[in-house]
């Protein structure tokens, strides 16, 4: 791997672990929290989340392990440099305040080996987009990240909080429009909760009480503060017979499955009612994906798994989909886990040929011929 992201990374895991054993509240974010949740690494600097007010105590624990503290122009972060590595401890992004919901609201990670919180997906693309603008609206950059983290965003709630910047609107339509994101009209807008109250009749829809989020017609109610919450890019198209095909959204150690209720007519959306069923799966026992979706989607999928799976728990390989075929590169650090990556792949799409190029660190490995793998029952 590169020199620059390579040092990148120790900066970031020193500092995340010198956060963490002074029990300040913190979130890894920028462009290293998309890296973390699927999407490329970058490779200028690295970004945590704090509150203002913990700042000073972390600049000080940090200065004691060594960093060297820099005093910035600008009034929404300080910095560190790690050797030459550039940190950036931002407390106002994007003109809004880190709070301690938005720390909470973040997920629990393993980020190259080293635990730590990252920032809420949600959260991270409402700053990105926000961050868009006249002198600067990358959407070379924005769309990867969208591709690689949409099933992990309440969209929704995005459109609601950018709906202000015209930047942001036009990144969500292009999005869109390539089928990256559903459209902005695919499902009822529910608010965040305390943001809107529900009426009696948004609540009931066939004279009985009910839950109103349940009776928005699938749409999730905003996220709960204090929870992170991903897996939230709800489907919007329609299987044929007149029902939509249930779609199981992976968002760490749970799954949640929207389906319609039988003898419910899903072209009157007042009439839906989303039963959402959350079961906790141990690891490795994740959800069936749609291995008929376009081949650069089922890549991303299939990278994702062999990040998340505990056999390989590797964010740096490289897959690869084409013809049905599916082809794996990169490192691990061991045989076993070399293997381990065609048992992932095996059985997160069986019946695809798997060509396993990984090689071990250090030493040059074979390549796995391309064969048929077998359903697993």
């Amino acid at each position: 791997m590169e020199d620059a992201p390579r040092g990148l990374r120790e900066s970031l895991k020193r500092v995340a672990v010198t956060l963490k054993e002074a029990d300040i509240p913190f979130a890894l974010g920028g462009s290293y929290a998309c890296w973390a949740r699927g999407g490329p690494e970058p490779v200028h600097d690295v970004d945590f989340m704090l509150r203002e007010e913990d700042v000073p105590r972390a600049v000080e624990v940090l200065a004691a392990s060594g960093l060297r503290p820099v005093d910035p122009p600008e009034d929404w972060l300080t910095k560190v440099f790690d050797g030459e590595v550039l940190v950036d401890l931002i407390h106002h992004p994007v003109g809004r305040a880190v709070t301690r919901q938005m720390l909470e609201r973040s997920s629990e990670m393993s980020v190259d080996s080293v635990r730590m919180p990252v920032l809420d997906a949600t959260d991270w693309f409402e700053m990105t987009l926000l961050a868009l603008e006249e002198r600067y609206c990358d959407l070379t950059r924005v769309l990867p990240m969208i591709r690689a983290m949409r099933e992990q965003v309440d969209w929704d709630q995005v459109r609601r909080s950018t709906a202000a910047s015209p930047f942001a609107e036009a990144a969500l339509l292009v999005a869109a429009r390539l089928n990256l994101i559903p459209p902005a009209d695919s499902v009822p807008i529910a608010a965040r909760p305390g943001e809107i109250e529900l009426s009696a009749a948004a609540e009931r829809t066939d004279g009985t009480e009910g839950d109103p989020v349940q009776r928005a017609g699938g749409a999730k109610g905003g996220r709960a503060e204090g929870r992170s919450t991903q897996g939230n890019c709800l489907e919007g198209s329609k299987a044929a017979g007149n029902h939509r095909r249930p779609t199981v959204q992976r968002g760490g150690a749970h799954d949640r499955q929207n389906t319609v209720e039988p003898g419910t007519d899903p072209g009157q959306p007042e009439a839906v009612t989303a039963v959402t069923t959350v079961t906790a799966s141990p690891p490795g026992d994740q959800a069936e994906m749609d291995l008929a979706e376009a081949d650069e989607y089922l890549a991303g999928e299939l990278h994702d798994r062999l990040a998340e799976d505990p056999r390989v728990a590797e964010l740096g390989l490289e897959v690869v989909v084409a013809d049905g075929r599916i082809l794996v590169e990169g490192e691990v650090a061991t045989d076993v886990r070399r293997r381990a990556v065609a048992d992932v792949l095996a059985e997160a799409a069986p019946g695809r040929p798997v060509r396993n190029e990984v090689t071990v660190t250090g030493r040059a490995t074979v390549a796995d011929e391309p064969a048929s793998v077998e359903t697993i029952s």
